[in-house]
């Protein structure tokens, strides 16, 4: 699980202390201008093949580096809920794929990020 947040012009994922145990990766600091796009998916649908590093429990927890049809993505999701995606240039994974803390819908987080900053 991890928390998203815009943070002046970067998308900060803070990765849980358990999840960096097991995926072996720490946060994330992206600047906004590599952010590509952002969408909503289940943990069948970004079509996991293989897992490079970290740990695959597959339906209850996947977190490490997988590769998937459209090459390296970093995975830290359970197939229980629908995860954020996170496309990017420029930085060491072109996608990033999280959940997000109960109570919290991916797709809010930019809707409610923006909001809570532009005003």
């Amino acid at each position: 699980m991890a928390k998203v947040v815009f943070q002046d012009e970067s998308l900060e994922i803070d990765i849980s202390l358990i999840d960096r145990l097991l995926g072996f990766h720490g946060s994330f600091h992206i600047p906004l201008a590599h952010v590509t796009n952002a969408y909503v998916s289940s943990l069948e649908g970004l079509e996991l093949q293989y897992k490079l590093e970290g740990t695959n429990a597959g339906f209850y927890k996947s977190v490490g580096v997988f590769a998937n049809p459209e090459g390296l993505i970093f995975v830290d999701a359970s197939g229980a809920r629908d995860c954020l995606v996170v496309e990017m240039r420029g930085e060491r994974f072109p996608r990033i794929a999280v959940a997000t803390p109960r109570g919290r819908r991916p797709e809010s987080i930019g809707t409610h990020d923006h909001a809570a900053h532009s005003g």
